[in-house]
C-alpha cells in the first residue's frame, strides 16, 4: 500500500514544481547589435595603408600605398527566410584631389545572434550574440580557409588558421586619425606566429558606427632569399627581414 501511495506523492511533486518553473526569456541583444549598424546610404570613410610584398629578382621588395576608403550600404534585399541583406559598396581613391574609383560590392546581414559580411565569394562571421570577453567562435566556418588568394603575383592562403574571440568589450578607444569612442569591442580574429608563416588580424567596433580599425598581417617566407634555406638562421629574424611574400593592411576610421 505505500509504494501505490508514493506514486501519487511523487507525481504531484512533479506537477507542482512544473508549474513553479519561470520560462526562460530571450537575451536582449539589441545594444550588441549597435555594434553593427544597418542603415542605407551613410557612409564611412577609412584611411588605409597597403604593404605588399614582392619577390623580384633584385631581392624582396615592400610596395607600400595610401588611399582613402568609402563604404556605404545602397541597397536592401529581404531573403526567403525573412533576413534582411544589405548590399554595399566599396570606393577608394588615392587622395582627396583624385576621383573615386569602384572596387568591390559586398553585403551584410544580422541577425539575433550574429552579424555576417561576404565580399569576394568569401562569407565571414563578424560577430556573435551577446558580446563577451573572450569568447570564440569559427568566423570563417563558411568556405575552405585553406583556399589561396593572389597576392603580389604570389598564391597565398591568407585564412589559414585564424580564430575569432572578443579580446575586449566596453574600451574607451583613440585612433591615429584623431576619432575617439568612448566604448569599443576589439575582434582578435588571427594569431599564427611559426617559422614559415605569420598572421595577425584584428577588427574594432564601436556602437551606432561599426568598423572603426582593421588590422591584417599575413606573410609567407621559406627561408631562401633571406638565408638560404637555413632554417636555423632564418628562425629567429624579424617578418620584415623573412618575409618573401604576403601583405599588411592598416584601415582606420577618419
Amino acid at each position: 500500500m505505500r509504494k501505490l501511495l508514493l506514486l501519487p506523492f511523487l507525481y504531484t511533486l512533479f506537477v507542482a514544481g512544473a508549474c513553479d518553473t519561470e520560462p526562460i526569456a530571450p537575451i536582449d541583444t539589441s545594444a550588441d547589435q549597435a555594434f553593427f549598424p544597418l542603415e542605407l546610404n551613410q557612409p564611412l570613410f577609412y584611411e588605409l595603408d597597403s604593404i605588399v610584398v614582392f619577390n623580384t629578382t633584385g631581392g624582396i621588395v615592400y610596395d607600400t600605398t595610401r588611399a582613402e576608403v568609402r563604404e556605404t550600404l545602397v541597397e536592401v534585399f529581404t531573403e526567403n527566410d525573412g533576413t534582411e541583406t544589405y548590399r554595399g559598396e566599396r570606393w577608394q581613391r588615392a587622395d582627396e584631389n583624385s576621383p573615386w574609383r569602384f572596387v568591390q560590392t559586398y553585403t551584410v546581414r544580422r541577425t539575433a545572434t550574429a552579424a555576417f559580411r561576404e565580399e569576394d565569394n568569401l562569407r565571414f562571421t563578424k560577430m556573435i550574440y551577446p558580446i563577451s570577453e573572450n569568447q570564440s567562435w569559427d568566423g570563417n566556418a563558411a568556405f575552405d580557409v585553406q583556399r589561396e588568394v593572389v597576392v603580389g603575383g604570389e598564391f597565398l592562403d591568407v585564412f589559414n588558421g585564424w580564430a575569432y574571440r572578443y579580446e575586449t568589450v566596453n574600451t574607451p578607444l583613440m585612433l591615429t586619425t584623431g576619432r575617439s569612442f568612448a566604448t569599443t569591442v576589439r575582434i582578435n580574429q588571427a594569431e599564427v606566429d611559426n617559422l614559415i608563416d605569420t598572421r595577425t588580424a584584428y577588427e574594432v567596433y564601436a556602437p551606432g558606427v561599426g568598423l572603426v580599425e582593421r588590422y591584417l598581417d599575413a606573410r609567407h617566407t621559406q627561408c631562401r632569399v633571406c638565408c638560404n634555406n637555413d632554417t636555423g638562421a632564418c628562425i629567429d629574424l624579424p617578418w620584415d627581414a623573412k618575409a618573401e611574400k604576403g601583405f599588411i593592411l592598416h584601415q582606420v576610421l577618419k
